[in-house]
């Protein structure tokens, strides 16, 4: 089974070591200093001067609560092998300016190294559908232990890793769904089809398993969305990157506002960068 190729099981990514089911934060500003220092004090980065940082600043343009009583600051750190994330819960609630403007009570703090966009991609997405359950975010917020909450998530991560791959084939066999949803089902299909290829360069075993999961991706995807990927991973890899703050990571330009709107409200399409041509998809 390939299943944590896909980059779902969000257990692979956290520590029961960095999970605090009580933070000691009252404040936005504490919790992302709390969450920070414990990636850093667990040896999951060198440092966490320039991780905070980037953090703060993010939250100072934009806040990462996306609603729920979930938030999800994150900063590229160079250096990091991996991504790694810390997850802090607040019983009281937190004021994190989300987008509901409700307190947010779970924090998934997540560092990544700018060659792991795609991991980044599937965790933030991993995270967003399974608390978007009612029934697992009344589980986690009211489990008592690091080792509960953790249990948690790699129950449920590893059940939706198994059924995934059978919705995205459904969206793609379906006609009346692929009319309606042919660029979401692409846009997923294309992170899964990079994230495979990133695992591809650097495995030291298994690679034969990877590439028969490539193959099997790439013949779902739309031939001509396949040919332009293929272009871009030859001259100007990554593909698929994030929009964030309204500037394409890609390529680091600025993208009109009202642009990163229609991207953001429009799942039936796929659109791209009008600078760099490549994927992209806002955070």
């Amino acid at each position: 089974m390939l299943r944590n190729a896909h980059g779902m099981i969000l257990t692979k990514f956290i520590t029961k070591q960095c999970i605090l089911p009580e933070m000691a934060a009252t404040t936005k500003a504490d919790a992302l200093k709390e969450l920070t220092h414990l990636l850093f004090e667990k040896r999951k980065m060198d440092g966490h001067g320039p991780a905070l940082d980037q953090i703060m600043a993010r939250e100072t343009t934009e806040s990462t609560g996306i609603g729920r009583g979930i938030a999800v600051p994150h900063a590229r750190v160079t250096g990091m092998k991996g991504l790694a994330c810390a997850v802090g819960r607040v019983p009281e609630g937190l004021d994190f300016m989300a987008v509901d403007r409700k307190p947010v009570h779970l924090v998934f703090l997540i560092c990544y190294p700018p060659t792991d966009q795609t991991s980044y991609l599937n965790f933030v997405a991993t995270v967003a559908k399974l608390l978007s359950d009612k029934e697992h975010l009344k589980a986690m917020l009211e489990a008592k232990t690091a080792d509960e909450m953790f249990d948690l998530l790699e129950a449920t991560s590893e059940k939706f890793a198994e059924t995934h791959e059978q919705s995205v084939r459904k969206v793609k066999a379906d006609p009346a769904i692929k009319k309606m949803a042919d660029g979401h089902a692409d846009l997923i299909l294309l992170a899964r089809l990079q994230l495979c290829q990133e695992m591809l360069v650097s495995a030291r075993t298994g690679k034969s398993q990877v590439q028969q999961r490539i193959d099997a991706i790439r013949a779902l995807v739309e031939p001509r969305v396949l040919s332009h990927y293929d272009k871009l991973m030859k001259s100007r890899a990554p593909a698929l990157v994030p929009v964030e703050g309204d500037t394409c990571q890609g390529c680091f330009m600025r993208l009109p506002s009202k642009f990163v709107q229609q991207v953001r409200q429009d799942p039936a399409h796929i659109h791209t960068c009008a600078n760099c041509s490549r994927f992209i998809y806002v955070v």
